[in-house]
This record gives structure tokens, C-alpha cells and sequence, in this order.
């Protein structure tokens, strides 16, 4: 088997068992990440969901906040209080028609 499909089989595994919560979600986040680095495979999008600061997973009412701000949606995290911003709405369309 490709050594590639192999890591991202491992990392989908190792974030499904985060996924479950318990002691060892944040230690299962910091292994899928180190596989991905090792092998250069990326984290496929639909489990990006966790910190990249502190490796919890994000659960929102739990873990995250959420709040919707002048044109963007602003995340944070509730065990190390990272935040970030992300910009929707006509702001955003408009940058990306620009730099086309």
C-alpha cells in the first residue's frame, strides 16, 4: 500500500477517537498532526476541528464560542482563549473578485 494512504487512513482514525472526547482527545489531535507532518498529507477538511494552539477539539457551546460580528464570525477557544476572525458577507466577495 502507498505509505500516503496509509497516514491519512491513520489521522481519520486518530481524529474520529478525538472526536469521542475524553482524556485523550488532545493527545490523539497532536499524533494525527504529527503523521500529517511526517508524510506531508494533509488534514482533510472536515476535521479541522480543533485548536491549533492548545490541540482541544472544538465543540461549540462546549469548548467554543461563537459570535456573529460586524461582517465576520468570530471564534473562541474556551480552554486556552485563541481567537479567530473570519470575514463573510460583501466584504469578502469583493476581495476575492479583486485579486481575479
Amino acid at each position: 500500500m502507498d505509505v500516503k494512504r496509509i497516514a491519512r487512513r491513520r489521522i481519520e482514525k486518530l481524529l474520529e477517537m478525538a472526536l469521542q472526547g475524553g482524556d485523550r482527545s488532545r493527545r490523539y489531535v497532536e499524533l494525527a498532526l504529527k503523521i500529517a507532518r511526517r508524510n506531508r498529507v494533509r488534514i482533510p477538511r472536515k476535521y479541522r476541528i480543533f485548536c491549533k494552539r492548545c490541540f482541544s477539539v472544538l465543540i461549540p457551546g462546549k469548548t467554543l464560542t461563537v459570535r456573529v460580528r460586524k461582517g465576520r464570525i468570530v471564534k473562541v477557544c474556551r480552554v486556552c482563549g485563541r481567537v479567530r476572525r473570519i470575514p463573510y458577507g460583501v466584504e469578502r466577495i469583493y476581495k476575492r473578485s479583486r485579486r481575479a
